[in-house]
């Protein structure tokens, strides 16, 4: 009896064991504020947040928007290395692209997206799409698979009152430009044996992740 007993207890021991690491390793990306309370003309700043077992070479997140009560300014990345790549911008949703051209880790803020309140109103933010981008074997950019949304809603509430003066928000990173019906500027150059690495890895980076956005295809399941 004793036996059967020990036997049955390592088995649940295991199970368990098993459960905190799946639990521990699973591939996950949620967004936060911690304001939901804001005036005219204010900034929102939206974390988003990500946890992976796995070292990344980029990510992407889309997140719509109400245009009537905000507009989107930009984006930034506090990973060192990670840079981010211009994407034509809709009205209504943000679309935003990240890559390095080394393996990062990703455990916790891995964005933060900034908009300006426009105006009195209710309304939620929501990500429609994330994913995590690895390089594959061949070397090129792959979707990371098994990745989850967590919380994908944020609600906000804007006051009709005009805020007063504000500090303009520190940024963790280079600003990505999120306004609509953006252009993409046109880089020169540079000169110099330094100047053709940065432009080789630029274009590298740019390579990997047009590859990796049409292989992306596939919505992720959401909690």
């Amino acid at each position: 009896m004793k036996s059967t007993t020990a036997i049955i207890s390592t088995i649940i021991f295991s199970l368990i064991s098993v459960f905190q690491v799946n639990a521990q390793s699973a591939e996950t990306i949620w967004i936060a504020s911690n304001i939901s309370e804001y005036k005219t003309g204010e900034t929102v700043t939206v974390n988003v947040n990500a946890i992976s077992a796995t070292p990344i070479q980029g990510f992407n997140f889309q997140i719509r928007y109400d245009p009537a009560c905000l507009t989107p300014v930009n984006a930034t990345s506090p990973i060192t290395g990670m840079n981010g790549l211009f994407v034509p911008q809709n009205s209504g949703l943000v679309d935003a692209s990240f890559a390095s051209t080394t393996p990062l880790s990703a455990n916790g803020l891995i964005a933060e997206v900034r908009f300006t309140t426009l105006g009195g109103c209710q309304t939620n933010l929501s990500l429609e799409n994330a994913s995590l981008a690895i390089r594959n074997e061949a070397g090129f950019a792959a979707q990371l698979p098994g990745v989850s949304l967590g919380t994908n809603s944020i609600q906000l509430n804007i006051d009709a009152t005009q805020a007063g003066s504000q500090e303009p928000p520190s940024l963790s990173g280079t600003p990505l430009s999120l306004a609509p019906s953006t252009i993409a500027p046109q880089p020169s150059l540079p000169n110099g044996t330094i100047g053709i690495i940065t432009a080789l890895g630029v274009m590298l980076v740019i390579g990997i992740f047009i590859l990796f956005r049409q292989l992306r295809g596939t919505p992720n399941n959401r909690k």
